[in-house]
């Protein structure tokens, strides 16, 4: 602004002197020279009134004086430092329009341009920039008319045109404020644009070379700092600017925002008991803020966290009353209903879950408070009070969760046909859901347990085609080996175990996969590959399989007539096996037999009486009842 008025000065100045020169060989002043005296004296002086009148006096009387457009200049000048914005538009339009040999036409357009933003008017603003930009690149302040231009273009939400414009101002300045200034803003761009970091720099180089720029700039250049490190998860570096913000400005009205930013930063970086003494003495200091209610819904968060039930519900009240309105009212609920849960208070949950049910708003908070009702249900075993819950939001952003939880309850609760439908409704809609997988596996097992084996196979195929090496293609090789050894297809059983094995080392059924393989060489007398096999479980820490492998290598010591080995393997195979289990039984009739063939006939009888007064097998019962009344009849 100064260098304004001292250009008007010096303009006026120039054309007083010009007349005086001129009139310096006669005595009197000349009726236009003295106009133009008084004019510039009463601008130089401030007396604006007394120099619009005389300025506007010479226009009316000289019309066609060479010095015209000058004067209208100054006119101009003095309307705008008058307030009469309008009429100086009309001036400068004038000197625009008519004074092509004008001098000073760059000036003339800065100053319409001025006025045209003074008066709201963008667009006539930009063109008046861009025509001194265009017409004018040597102007002594083209670096100023970047600068507005930037300005404009941002207020017209032209990000991208505007940081350009922006940079172009360090690119033709050498003004310190002015490039500093163009700084300021191209990181408020960078933060719109979501370039935290390129904004987060711009405002630390500001804030710390403080120098060369307006403190209202600085001042708000510290606080988007804050900002844009909280964008970045900095929450430290955030706190404290927020915290210095707020110290050194506490007059001004974001101090609130920057006060309440402190007490989110330190909750965000888990300083439980530092953001409650903030916020509560937020409360207590800032009591019409709009942030209030988010204060007591975060104080409410808290306490839950710190298990203090009690204090939460007391702070999340305060938002629920109806003059505070409801805008967290669903978010608090929900809240809510999780101190009740705590506190075991089934009431007090099931009234929260109702009341929220019941409030025209809150599509969002209304369908996850059903999904958190479907999945307590579930995770305590509750699987048919759970499927209600989630049926109710089938037809919300759930329906994918819902489907597979409903196709899994459905399984749990023995109800296969109806999970398959389910299943199938779920890969049809989403496949390429992240529930794939899982589906497609209890899919197969429905299949498997109602004896569409094929199918399931097919299924179970189906998983391991996709060549991810998660734990449903574990399982699903696994089924496959199974239900093929079931089957006696011990070639494609053994196809699958031995994958089980070559792509999950570290799993534990790699050693389940070692046990069936030694099965199946048994089974087809490879007896060498089936010791091998029984020898890698042994050597691994799944003791629930050491039964299974010590009673297989007995049975491989029976048949090469090995007696005692197979006697110390099947003893050995006792101390892992429940006795309830099938094996524990099998186990017993072959060491029963073993006895038998060694001619200690109480020992065997005492074996086959164990099997037929404690197992519900009625194969293996039948069995030893044979070879009891066989030894008996000797």
């Amino acid at each position: 602004m100064k260098k304004k008025i001292a250009f008007c000065l010096i303009l006026a100045c120039s054309i007083w002197a010009f007349f005086f020169i001129q009139e310096s060989y006669s005595k009197n002043f000349r009726e236009d020279d003295q106009l133009i005296r008084v004019g510039a004296g009463a601008f130089k002086d401030g007396f604006y009134d007394i120099a619009e009148k005389q300025f506007s006096n010479f226009i009316n009387i000289y019309p066609k004086h060479d010095k015209v457009f000058e004067i209208y200049y100054l006119l101009g000048r003095t309307l705008w430092m008058r307030g009469k914005f309008k009429e100086a538009k009309t001036v400068f339009s004038k000197i625009i329009n008519e004074g092509k040999s004008f001098e000073n036409m760059d000036d003339a357009l800065m100053r319409m341009a001025e006025l045209e933003m003074r008066l709201g008017n963008r667009e006539e603003a930009a063109k008046r920039l861009l025509s001194i930009i265009k017409r004018f690149p040597k102007y002594d302040q083209i670096d100023y008319s970047y600068y507005l231009l930037g300005l404009l273009e941002l207020g017209s939400n032209q990000l991208t045109a505007a940081e350009s414009t922006f940079k172009k101002v360090s690119q033709n300045s050498k003004n310190d404020e002015l490039i500093r200034s163009s700084f300021f803003w191209l990181g408020f761009l960078s933060f719109s644009q979501k370039q935290y970091e390129t904004a987060a720099n711009y405002f630390q180089t500001l804030w710390e070379s403080p120098k060369s720029i307006a403190p209202e700039y600085l001042k708000y250049a510290l606080f988007w700092l804050g900002e844009s490190q909280l964008k970045l998860g900095r929450m430290n570096e955030a706190k404290r600017h927020y915290q210095t913000f707020y110290e050194r400005f506490k007059n001004d009205p974001l101090s609130p925002e920057a006060f309440w930013r402190v007490g989110f930063c330190e909750y965000q970086l888990g300083k439980f008991k530092n953001s409650i003494e903030t916020f509560q003495h937020f409360k207590n200091q800032f009591k019409d803020s709009p942030l209030l209610p988010y204060t007591h819904y975060l104080l409410g968060n808290i306490f839950l966290l710190n298990g203090d039930y009690l204090s939460s519900i007391k702070e999340l009240n305060l938002i629920l009353i109806p003059s505070q309105g409801n805008i967290w009212g669903g978010a608090s609920l929900l809240t809510l209903y999780w101190n009740y849960i705590h506190l075991g208070e089934q009431e007090g949950a099931n009234r929260i879950f109702q009341r929220l049910q019941k409030l025209n708003h809150f599509e969002d908070e209304k369908n996850f408070i059903q999904w958190l009702n479907a999945e307590m249900f579930y995770a305590g075993g509750e699987i048919s009070e759970s499927l209600p819950y989630y049926f109710n939001i089938l037809n919300t952003q759930f329906r994918e969760k819902a489907l597979s939880k409903i196709g899994k309850g459905y399984f749990f609760e023995n109800k296969f046909r109806e999970s398959i439908t389910d299943l199938d409704i779920l890969l049809l809609e989403f496949p390429n859901s992240k529930y794939l997988e899982e589906g497609l596996f209890i899919k197969g097992e429905c299949l498997a347990k109602l004896g569409n084996m094929d199918q399931a196979l097919d299924t179970y195929s189906l998983i391991v085609r996709q060549n991810k090496n998660n734990i449903w293609r574990l399982f699903a090789l696994t089924q496959i080996g199974s239900l093929y050894s079931f089957r006696d297809g011990y070639d494609k059983a053994e196809n699958a175990f031995k994958k089980v094995m070559e792509d999950f080392p570290n799993h534990p059924l790699f050693y389940n996969a070692a046990l069936q393989l030694g099965n199946i060489d048994f089974n087809k007398n490879n007896i060498m590959e089936a010791i091998h096999y029984y020898s890698i479980v042994l050597k691994g820490n799944i003791i629930e399989l050491f039964g299974e492998a010590y009673f297989g290598l007995g049975e491989i010591f029976y048949q090469q007539g090995k007696y005692e080995k197979a006697l110390h393997s099947f003893e050995t195979a006792m101390r892992y096996l429940k006795e309830t289990s099938s094996w524990f039984f099998l186990t017993h009739l072959e060491i029963g037999n073993l006895k038998r063939k060694g001619g200690k006939y109480e020992e065997a009888k005492k074996s086959y009486l164990i099997i037929l007064d404690q197992s519900k097998d009625e194969e293996i019962k039948k069995a030893a009842r044979e070879l009891l009344n066989r030894m008996e009849s000797r």
